[in-house]
């Protein structure tokens, strides 16, 4: 299509079969919640399953991208999405820039503000302006607090149309309780930049890694005739590290040899050589970090495995994945992202598709898979507290 328009492609719907929960602000809050109705479950939690959830329209739902799904520490788990195509009572449909979902077990609640007949962003809803000033939801972290953090970036659009020229200016953070999912805080991370240190957040025993991604996807360099990813930075994924949990605490960046605190030399740590995008996303599983990317995001047809002993890689490829369009000439597939696993002995990720032409279907959902979890890996402390140091 002409360009990679969401404004059809979309995302959750508020309906008789989900409940919706609210928030809003721009500074420490305590939202209220609003149950509107029951959530929707599965037998089981599979990737077959989860694709059947999705394909079913549950609570409403016509499609979502950017699936994120981050483990919380009472065991639940909580997924966020970008633009939400939602169905109003009359039958119609319309955008939301950002919804979650939380799933206990395995039932499903969507997070979404506003009302059934003007539903809004779960997160940032007062400080959004459709189609021009938004936020889309990036890594989310358990803190020290008992919160958990969801990064977002800042969007603007300085084109003509909606995502025609998106400009992704600064990160902001939203800390919500973990039993109510109420937003209590909304703030800027240490590192508020546009390089959007959050883009994917992971954490081993002491260190929580906060990776980088530029996210500038809409307007910048012609490919294949279509002016869309900033190549300049796409390909880039850096990292920083906080001690783990202390999410405000002044972040130190990988360089390529040492963490220091200059952001303007961090370094790289999944492979740039010829890639265009890296969409990575970063989980660490039996002491091995495991990296999953859709390689070349909307044009790209590979999603690739890569694992590392170290959260600054480097990363080696593990399994090169075929990336499935629903359809054979319509359709396009974009971002891989990791999804929490209740089998120990697999990893699920999701896959996010869409239509060329951006229009609202069936196709702009998500599907999964699974691959074998790593076998357990010693780490370099563990193996040097038996003398095998390296």
């Amino acid at each position: 299509m002409s360009s990679h328009r969401k404004v059809g492609m979309v995302g959750m719907i508020i309906a008789a079969s989900m409940t919706v929960i609210a928030s809003g602000g721009l500074s420490p809050i305590r939202a209220a919640v609003s149950p509107l109705a029951a959530s929707v479950c599965l037998t089981q939690f599979s990737p077959d399953e989860l694709d059947d959830l999705f394909s079913t329209e549950p609570g409403g739902v016509i499609g979502a991208d950017y699936q994120r799904a981050t483990p919380l520490a009472n065991g639940d788990v909580l997924w966020t999405f970008q633009d939400a195509e939602v169905r109003l009572p009359n039958g119609s449909s319309t955008l939301v820039h950002n919804i979650g979902m939380l799933q206990r077990e395995n039932c499903f609640t969507v997070l979404m503000s506003g009302t059934a007949a003007d539903p809004q962003p779960w997160l940032l809803a007062s400080d959004t302006t459709k189609f021009s000033h938004w936020y889309w939801p990036l890594g989310a972290e358990m803190a020290v607090d008992g919160r958990v953090y969801v990064f977002l970036a800042e969007m603007f659009e300085t084109g003509p149309g909606y995502l025609t020229h998106v400009e992704p200016i600064a990160t902001r953070v939203v800390g919500v309780d973990i039993e109510t999912m109420e937003v209590e805080f909304v703030g800027l991370p240490p590192d508020a930049s546009a390089a959007l240190y959050g883009w994917s957040i992971e954490s081993d025993r002491t260190w929580t890694y906060l990776y980088a991604q530029c996210h500038r996807q809409f307007g910048y360099d012609p490919y294949i005739w279509v002016y869309a990813h900033d190549f300049g930075c796409a390909n880039r994924v850096t990292v920083a590290r906080v001690p783990r949990g202390q999410l405000f605490a002044r972040p130190s960046y990988w360089s390529g040899a040492r963490w220091q605190s200059d952001p303007g030399r961090a370094a790289p740590v999944i492979d740039t050589v010829g890639r265009l995008v890296n969409a990575s996303q970063i989980v660490w599983s039996n002491n091995n970090w495991m990296s999953i990317t859709k390689v070349g995001d909307w044009w790209g047809d590979r999603i690739l495995i890569e694992r590392s002993d170290r959260p600054t890689g480097p990363f080696v490829v593990v399994a090169d994945i075929a990336a499935v369009p629903k359809c054979a000439v319509d359709c396009n597939t974009y971002f891989a992202s990791w999804v929490p696993s209740p089998d120990p002995d697999q990893l699920i990720f999701g896959l996010s598709h869409n239509r060329w032409d951006g229009i609202a279907t069936e196709v702009y959902r998500p599907t999964f898979s699974a691959v074998p979890a790593p076998a357990y890996t010693m780490s370099p402390a563990d193996r040097c507290s038996i003398g095998q140091c390296s």
